[in-house]
Formats: structure tokens, sequence, C-alpha cells
């Protein structure tokens, strides 16, 4: 295992500002690769920030929640993509903390710097089966972020029993590269540099120990790894913390467009020959938006810190912590629309990098852990009193 000077979160945050400029020199050649350039993710692996919320046992820092938000924002300030992949780089970490020891040792007792993908968008046609001592796997999952730089992904499944009686059960299964196909599906307009490809499994085995039951996860923060450690860190519901990562990435991207769009009208004039830091609608409009991603900020961060209070989060909270990250996510994609709006036909050209803000935060405020719709229907008959569906209450 190489050994790596554990972080604190400032020296975190020394090392992601050391690596900015060059971050968002590669901007472009992301897009173009579709995924992190390699050098980008070695500089992470070289600093150990990667394993900011890996367990002290396996050379990781056990920093908490509030150093994920803090680098993955500063990072995607430069360029949103390499913010959403590096959070989830973090993040699948801290994910596989909670799996049994002996998936923990098959990853990180062979290397500690793994990288770790996830797709959580299987297909219908998909079929795990249980058999003896495990599972059988065969089928297609999509929107894997970071595929390409990764050396195992989990997958979520419903696993079908042998006893036909029985329901199908809820699992994240850990899987190695060498028995996935990646395929190249990312592409699109938006968010290239996050590589979302697809995966392919053809009729692999996934041991026992490499699942954990998604229920006992989602519900009451379980898992075989929990409670091998006492620190809370590893005690969350997952879906209390999933959603910190993809928002701490989406509102870096939409401060970093802010700081672009703001200095941009400083020095920008008509054709006429105006300065349009003159113009009224103008300042206005740099009012509005800076005050709704203080709003954004300041929301966050009070679910930050309630997720990190040393008390339980009941269902009640749980769905008030999502509804909240659903709601960043909306006073971002706003900010960011009328930034674009009040910035002139320039801003469509390819050249200026505020477009490609625009495009990633619009395609990160889509994704399925932001969807108000569902977060504010689950929310809202808690509020009112009403029972939620079977399947909300189970995996929410």
């Amino acid at each position: 295992m190489q050994s790596i000077q554990p972080l604190t979160q400032e020296i975190a945050m020394e090392l992601i500002r050391e690596m900015l400029p060059t971050i968002q020199s590669r901007a472009t050649l992301t897009e173009e690769l579709r995924c992190q350039p390699k050098d980008t993710i070695l500089a992470f692996k070289d600093a150990g920030l990667i394993r900011a919320l890996m367990p002290k046992r396996w050379g990781g820092s056990e920093l908490g929640i509030d150093t994920m938000y803090r680098t993955t924002a500063e990072l995607a300030k430069a360029d949103p993509s390499t913010g959403w992949c590096f959070g989830l780089l973090v993040l699948h970490s801290w994910m596989l903390a909670y799996y049994s020891e002996e998936a923990q040792q098959e990853v990180w007792g062979e290397n500690a710097d793994a990288c770790i993908a996830s797709s959580f968008g299987g297909s219908p046609a998909n079929r795990v089966t249980r058999v003896e001592e495990g599972y059988l796997v065969e089928g297609e999952w999509g929107f894997s972020s970071g595929i390409d730089h990764s050396d195992w992904a989990m997958i979520f499944a419903h696993a079908v029993s042998e006893d036909a009686n029985e329901a199908p059960k809820a699992m994240m299964m850990l899987i190695p590269k060498r028995d996935f196909t990646i395929l190249p599906t990312w592409k699109t307009i938006a968010q290239r540099g996050t590589g979302s490809n697809n995966l392919r499994v053809e009729q692999v085995f996934i041991p026992e120990h490499r699942t954990i039951d998604m229920v006992a996860w989602c519900q009451k923060g379980e898992g075989p790894g929990s409670s091998m450690s006492t620190n809370p860190l590893y005690k969350y519901p997952l879906y209390a913390v999933i959603p910190v990562s993809l928002a701490s990435a989406l509102l870096g991207a939409s401060l970093g467009a802010y700081e672009l769009w703001r200095d941009g009208i400083k020095g920008k004039s008509t054709v006429r020959n105006a300065r349009v830091v003159d113009f009224t609608h103008q300042q206005i409009r740099v009012a509005e938006v800076s005050a709704t991603l203080d709003a954004a900020q300041a929301l966050f961060e009070k679910s930050l810190a309630r997720l990190t209070a040393a008390e339980p989060i009941d269902t009640y909270e749980r769905l008030r912590l999502r509804r909240n990250y659903g709601y960043t996510a909306r006073l971002c994609n706003q900010a960011v629309k009328t930034m674009m709006e009040s910035s002139g036909a320039g801003s469509m050209f390819e050249a200026n990098p505020l477009q490609r803000y625009w495009r990633d935060v619009q395609a990160s405020a889509m994704h399925i852990t932001f969807n108000m719709d569902h977060l504010g229907e689950m929310f809202g008959k808690l509020e009112l009193g009403l029972p939620l569906n079977q399947k909300d209450s189970l995996l929410s």
C-alpha cells in the first residue's frame, strides 16, 4: 500500500487550489476526450485526495462530509465535469467503507488508490439471480460517471430469489473492471467530461460479500462495514449523503459561472461602445443572480450542518435534506440560466467558457437525484401527514 500523508481539510483545499490553473487549462481537452484526462486522475491520487473520506485503517484520512463539499465545489468552479468526477471518487470510497471487510480487502488491500464508479441506471431487461453463495449477473447499466478511469464499479440491482414466493431484493453490488465491458455511449451535449458511459456485464458471478442490502443502507445507514468503525461518518443513510457530492459540483460550477460572468461584464462594451457595466438592468441582474446563489449556498450549508449534527436522521429529516438538495439544484440552474439570458449572442460561441458552464449546470440539475416532483411528493406527503408509497419508504 502506498503511504500518503493523511490530509486535513485545510491541506486538501490548498492542494485543490494548486491544481485549479491546470484543471481549467484542460477544460476543452476534457470535453474532447469525453472523459477525464489520465493526468488529472493521477494528480488526485498522488495528492491523496480521493482518500479524503476513506477509513484510516486503509490509509485514508476520514475527513467529514464538509470536506467533500468544499473540495468538490472548488474544483467545479474551474471545470464542472472535473468537479463532478472528483466528488464521485471521494463519495464512492466512502460508500465502500459500508461493505464487508472481505470486499474492502479485495479493493483497498490490492490498491489503496483504486477508483470506483457506480451506476443506479440498470436496464429493466437485466437479470440478477440468487445462486449458491452469491448472484449471477447479466445486463447493462448506464450513466456511470468516471467509468473509464475506474478499477471497480458499484451497480444497483434487484436480485430475484430462486424461491418464487420471495420478492426481489434491492442490492448494491461491487464488480471489478475485468468483469465488465465499457460501452462508448456518452455522446452528449453537456457534462461531456464526466464520461458517463454504460457498462455491460455478461454472466458474471458476484459473491455475497461484495453485495450490500440497500434497504438497510437507505433506512438505517447500516452495512457490514459500518459496524467496524465508531466514526459517525460511516453511520449515515445512503441517500442523505449521495446528493451532497453531486450538489457540491453543481453549486461550485454555478459559482464559477457567476465569477466568469460578473468579471466579463466589467470589461464588456456594446457595438455602440457603451459600457455594459453602466446598464441599470445589468446591475439588477447581478444583484438577483448573486442573491439566488447566496440562497442556494445557505440552504445547502444549512443542510450539511443538520446532516453532520450528532443526532439521528429519521425519515422526515432525510427527506427534508433531499428536498433541500433538489431545491439547491433548482436555484443554481435558475441563476445560470439568467446569466446566459443576460450575456448576449457572444456567449454562444464555443470559445466562450460560459456556455460550457451553462450546459453542464443544466444537465447536472436534470439528474434524477434533484427531481423536485419526486422529492416534493415524498416530503409533501410527510408534511401533510400522509403515508409514503412503499417504493419510496424503502429506498429513499
